[in-house]
């Protein structure tokens, strides 16, 4: 939920701020007072300790800013030629201190620009502190953070508790001399226990193993140096939306993420795909002092750590709230003004040590910690806070409403905040009048955000333009008990803004003589219904301009792709172009503005007559979003960086211009005629690009020596595949095919092959081919073969979506769901369940309905024998294959047929579903077992809201398979008291000796289970709350089960059964109001979810499998 902050007092315009009689409180240990600026060549200092991963960040950092690198470790022995416990050993500890402390001094104050600095021991001797203070006035230093298990795995010594305790005694020192901190997150993070490292959806060849940590740290370090290195935005267009910052774009989104949620989570978030502007992450102060009523150094780090999470989970920029609350006696109930005012200046101070985009301040604080906080800021923007809980009839029209926005803009802030708790639907009209009427003063210029919580103010909600909260169908499903349907998710404020007439359905199209086979519809429909737009997106094959200028007659026209032969020819009719479209010398996007200014491309999604045309360029950004993903942090833009440009048409023009924009300085142009390529040259020359698109009209070196202009780029010709590679030239860590091909007999028109001395980067590199038509080129079948060399080949379907991401935002002003666009370019698939009598299977009508939904092309259906016979083999071998489901009986016969099993399905001893993955190092599929039953039973179990789970006590009917996997739930959920109830005893015992970590004990009958828990708990304390039946219904009806197994006041039973409907055990459960019941089928529902995620790599649609099933099971 969002935050709820009470006023101090009865009401808005009587109330003071709190703490404001409190004496100063001295910055923690963490935290350097003052402005945080620095100059864009300032050194950049990182300090930890050993295994954190300084020293591979430090090349991150130094290979993307092309600054020096000095690491201590290296520059010790450089210095002494001996290593640091050699020179110890050989000169003792006092010399060696001595060494140490000259070393740091000469790394610090003679490299005060251009360089990366990775400290050594010496940072925290008392000598280093006080330099590295000092330094630390004009240079970032940042703390870099790491789990305790993965140091270990790293280090290869010591154990997780000798870790932790290291971290305990040096993170306040290594706080203290710092002022920004990164959590460097294993890419396993979100995995859950007994998962591969690698999933459908997720590959990544091993040389880009470190990209997401490159792109969480440089993210980091961009929003200190207040650059954009990453190119986040360095492709957007100057005009329009794109320009604005976030909070001043019209209908943002915020996606609320509980810390609670977070923590607990976390192998669910990976799957998260979301089109919110910004993620809220909020953490309720009442849960920091729940573990320490002090900011101690372990909050920190899970602060912290937290951050980052949600960081690699979204890849969105982070509002940071720490929220208070709601309390008519104080922000903090229970402390003194003191101590609460204390706790949360410490609070805030550290969130600006984690550089978040946005962070909340509390309006209820003390104005002079508010301003000391603006004063620090550094590159995040401040939002300040206030929930009204008044108990005033005024509401919105009370004039103390006005004064908190003042005060907030008088304070510095950059954002304000207010909501209130709708009471009834006529606070909606009121808050409305409040922003648009005689509410909002005049003399404030800062953004307002203003809106009703609870479901009385859902309406408030959707008619907000800026950072309106929301949630996830995925968030709804995770949040304990089920969550609240409060807060509305994108889609459906979307549907409401439309439904309500502020926004008009419009229609876009493809425009060229050949575009009956494009792609685009299929991109850009499904993602209009994702959004809950009501826009087509249509073809349009003419052999002329003049139908377009029909289309912009037309008042509901949003836009169109150009294709060719139009590219150049519709210059003629545009009004405005972006510079990207005047430098490639081509448009590929049309935008109709409602009025004669360019600033109406914020103005999206309104019908009206068109008076204007915009112009723009979106092919670029394709090939140079596809190269940023998959260049490997070692081959990353340096100043001697190479490229090769197949082709001289005009996508090699706009792969040329995404060149120079990622910093390439040097770029060779092959083409079969000569002469056209020089025409590219030539074209080319009277422009010098920047990272951010700027151009100036110094000439490009043209010249057949690579450095005879260092400072401008260098493009040149290869006249022929037989000329060697130029000896003055790197070999290319990037090569781009524009050859345009078309498919013969399934193979390519065109040998687009290269030379294999073209190819002889010892870091390998990147091949982009953009034809798809086949898919699969001689090019990307020679990169393909040297990806041990470190090569990575891309195909011209995953360039298409990312250049169609930017057109869908360009037409409707709102970020596109950019794997369903992916989707048009994921090849069939056919899935399968796998088993014997299963005709009646529910699992077609769920998976069949989730790629309908998510507009995937693929079918699954279901392949009915009594074995895992010649025709299972024949299927999975397939390759159209994509999965499958395995039920009774090949649960356990699969296994002959893959080639790997998951810890879980190993530990569970069964294999419910078959993964495909693709091993791009051997070229060929793997064939992976796993088994999700036991996510359809933890998820059960958490919907039920439990709060005590770990304390209480958990049994399982059964020992199958099925019981196998509710062992496994059981133990993931971190519940250790179990027990067992199976006929044959012996089965249960082998069972249970499967699971040490459980205190496992079995029985042959209810009854003796029920005798045994009584006698442990004592009269009146029962502690078995959580049931699983895993047996038959027939082999337990009513009268089977013993009295007082239902006897806790809550509980929650899981029936596996779903055939008949209602069990003997739900009957009897039925009867005890405080246990919740989850039938069979919902197990299903739950364990298919996790399987189409897998297989799939996308979040699944469950409200519409969950309608279809339900459809599904009336009908019969």
């Amino acid at each position: 939920m969002m935050p709820t902050l009470p006023l101090v007092g009865p009401a808005v315009n009587s109330i003071k701020s709190f703490g404001q009689q409190s004496p100063p409180h001295p910055s923690w240990h963490g935290f350097t007072p003052g402005r945080r600026s620095y100059a864009p060549d300032a050194s950049i200092v990182l300090v930890g300790i050993r295994g954190t991963g300084r020293s591979t960040l430090a090349v991150i950092a130094a290979s993307a800013l092309g600054f020096r690198l000095l690491d201590a470790d290296q520059q010790f022995f450089q210095m002494t030629g001996l290593s640091r416990a050699s020179y110890k050993t050989q000169h003792g500890t006092a010399e060696y201190r001595r060494e140490e402390l000259k070393l740091l001094h000469s790394m610090l104050f003679e490299n005060p620009t251009k360089s990366i600095i990775a400290c050594g021991p010496g940072a925290v001797e008392e000598t280093g502190q006080a330099w590295l203070a000092e330094y630390g006035q004009t240079h970032p230093i940042i703390y870099v953070l790491r789990d305790a298990e993965d140091v270990k795995e790293h280090l290869k010594v010591w154990d997780t508790d000798a870790i932790t305790r290291l971290f305990q005694l040096s993170g306040p020192t290594h706080r203290s001399i710092s002022n920004f901190e990164f959590y460097n997150i294993s890419d396993t993070l979100g995995k859950a226990s007994g998962e591969l490292a690698t999933i459908p959806g997720h590959q990544s060849p091993r040389s880009l193993a470190l990209k997401r940590v490159e792109y969480d740290f440089l993210g980091l370090i961009d929003s200190i140096m207040e650059s954009d290195r990453q190119g986040s935005e360095r492709y957007r267009a100057t005009e329009g939306s794109a320009s604005l910052p976030l909070e001043r774009r019209p209908y943002t989104y915020s996606l609320n993420l509980p810390m609670s949620l977070v923590e607990t989570a976390g192998p669910e978030l990976r799957n998260i795909t979301t089109t919110a502007d910004v993620a809220e992450l909020v953490i309720p102060v009442r849960e920091l002092q729940a573990t320490s009523t002090e900011f101690d150094d372990a909050t920190a780090n899970r602060v912290c750590r937290l951050l980052y999470a949600v960081r690699r989970f979204t890849r969105l920029p982070i509002i940071l709230n720490f929220e208070l609350e709601s309390s008519s006696t104080g922000i903090m109930s229970g402390f003194s003004p003191e101590h609460a005012s204390a706790y949360y200046l410490d609070v805030l101070n550290h969130g600006l040590r984690l550089a978040p985009e946005y962070l909340c301040v509390d309006l209820r604080c003390d104005e002079n910690i508010i301003r000391d906080l603006v004063a620090s800021k550094g590159t995040t923007k401040i939002i300040a806070h206030y929930t009204c809980n008044s108990l005033s009839p005024s509401g919105w029209r009370n004039p103390g409403l006005e004064d908190k926005m003042r005060l907030a803009e008088d304070l510095g802030c950059d954002v304000v905040r207010i909501c209130r708790e709708a009471k009834s639907t006529k606070d909606n009209f009121e808050i409305q009048h409040f922003k648009h009427g005689a509410g909002k003063p005049r003399d404030v210029t800062i953004p307002l955000i203003a809106y009703n919580t609870g479901r009385l103010g859902r309406m408030s909600c959707f008619m907000n333009p800026t950072f309106t909260p929301v949630t996830m169908n995925l968030l709804r499903r995770l949040a304990p008990g089920g969550s609240p349907h409060c807060l509305l998710t994108i889609r459906e404020a979307q549907k409401a803004l439309y439904s309500s007439f502020l926004l008009d359905p419009m229609y876009f199209g493809i425009y060229g003589t050949n575009a009956s086979t494009s792609l685009s519809p299929c991109m850009h429909n499904p993602a209009f219904k994702f959004c809950g737009m009501p826009h087509e997106y249509k073809i349009f094959q003419q052999p002329t301009l003049n139908y377009l200028r029909k289309l912009i007659s037309d008042e509901n026209f949003g836009g169109a792709s150009i294709t060719a032969p139009f590219k150049k020819e519709v210059f003629a009719i545009v009004d405005f172009t972006s510079p990207e479209a005047r430098a490639i010398g081509a448009v590929n996007t049309l935008v109709p503005l409602r009025s004669r200014n360019i600033e109406s491309l914020l103005d999206r999604n309104r019908a009206g007559p068109v008076v204007a045309l915009y112009g723009d360029n979106t092919d670029w950004i394709g090939i140079h979003t596809c190269i940023r993903h998959n260049l490997s942090p070692i081959n990353g833009v340096k100043r001697r960086t190479t490229a090769l440009v197949v082709g001289a048409g005009g996508m090699a023009r706009a792969a040329i211009y995404g060149l120079l924009r990622l910093g390439v300085r040097t770029v060779l142009i092959h083409n079969r005629t000569t002469r056209t390529a020089e025409e590219v040259v030539r074209h080319f020359n009277g422009y010098r690009f920047t990272s951010d698109g700027a151009s100036t009209p110094t000439e490009v070196n043209v010249s057949p020596k690579v450095d005879a202009a260092p400072n401008s780029p260098t493009i040149r010709v290869l006249e022929s595949k037989d000329d060697k590679w130029p000896d003055d030239a790197d070999f290319p860590t990037i090569v781009v095919s524009c050859i345009s091909a078309r498919e013969v007999d399934g193979e390519s028109s065109a040998d687009t092959s290269l030379p294999p001395g073209w190819l002889a980067s010892p870091t390998g590199g990147v091949a982009i081919e953009l034809s798809y038509t086949p898919l699969e080129t001689p090019l990307l079948k020679q990169i393909r073969s040297m990806s041990d060399q470190g090569w990575i080949a891309v195909d011209g379907l995953s360039v298409l979506p990312e250049q169609g991401k930017r057109q869908f935002e360009l037409f409707t002003a709102r970020k596109p769901p950019i794997e369903m666009m992916r989707s048009p370019s994921v090849p069939k698939r056919n899935f399968f369940i796998f088993g014997h009598n299963i005709s009646h299977t529910l699992s077609p009508t769920l998976h069949n309905t989730g790629f309908r939904e998510l507009a995937l092309p693929h079918h699954y259906g279901i392949h009915q024998t009594e074995s895992v016979d010649a025709s299972v083999e024949s299927i999975i071998n397939a390759n159209d294959f994509g999965g499958a489901s395995v039920t009774f009986p090949h649960k356990l016969q699969i296994g002959k047929l893959l080639d790997a099993v998951t810890p879980c399905a190993q530990k569970i001893g069964a294999v419910n579903t078959v993964l495909v993955e693709e091993d791009s190092e051997k070229g060929r599929r793997r064939l992976v077992g796993d088994n999700t039953d036991w996510h359809g039973i933890r998820r059960c179990i958490e919907r039920s809201g439990l709060s005590d789970l770990r304390s209480s006590t958990a049994l399982v009917l059964g020992a199958g398979g099925a019981a196998r996997a509710a062992c496994y739930a059981i133990q993931e959920l971190g519940i250790t008291q179990l027990l067992v109830v199976n006929r044959t005893i012996s089965k249960a015992a082998e069972m249970a000796a499967q699971f040490p970590a459980l205190d496992c004990h079995v029985f042959q009958t209810l009854e003796d289970a029920v005798s045994a828990e009584r006698e442990r708990d004592g009269p009146g304390k029962l502690s078995l709350k959580v049931i699983v039946a895993c047996v038959p219904a027939d082999d337990l009806g009513e009268e089977k089960i013993p009295a007082g197994l239902f006897g806790a006041e809550k509980g929650v039973l899981v029936e596996m059964a779903y055939r008949p409907q209602v069990t003997g055990m739900m009957k009897t459960a039925s009867r005890h109001p405080g246990w919740t019941i989850f039938k069979g089928v919902d197990v299903l529902e739950e364990q298919a979810y996790a399987q189409f995620e897998l297989w799939t790599g996308r979040e699944a649609p469950v409200e519409a499998m969950r309608a279809a099933l339900q459809a599904k099971i009336k009908e019969r």
